[in-house]
């Protein structure tokens, strides 16, 4: 008999208080997230790729992570970067595991 008890009047107006509050949190974090991230390239231009051939010449060892985070590019495209590479007989593949290569330039 009954049913559910009415919620007191300082009840009410903290349970008010509580969701306009949220909802001004929640306007604060959407303009917090429209900031500019990271932008990662996805295409790559022929600048860039002789960029990198150069630059690979300077070290004794380079994976796919090292490039995409030197040049800002994806890493997918830092494996395919890395294999064109390869193919052009620039660097020789050293190891290759599930997930990554290790290349050396060529002597």
């Amino acid at each position: 008999m009954g049913g559910k008890k009415k919620p007191t009047l300082s009840q009410m107006a903290k349970k008010a208080e509580k969701e306009k509050s949220q909802t001004q949190k929640a306007k604060k974090e959407v303009k917090k997230e429209e900031a500019p991230s990271k932008r990662t390239i996805q295409t790559l231009d022929e600048r860039v790729f002789q960029t990198i051939a150069r630059d690979i010449q300077n070290v004794k060892v380079i994976t796919p992570y090292e490039v995409a985070v030197k040049y800002g590019i994806k890493i997918s495209t830092a494996f395919k970067v890395l294999r064109a590479l390869r193919d052009r007989g620039d660097v020789v593949l050293v190891a290759k595991g599930h997930r990554s290569e290790v290349y050396v330039k060529k002597d």
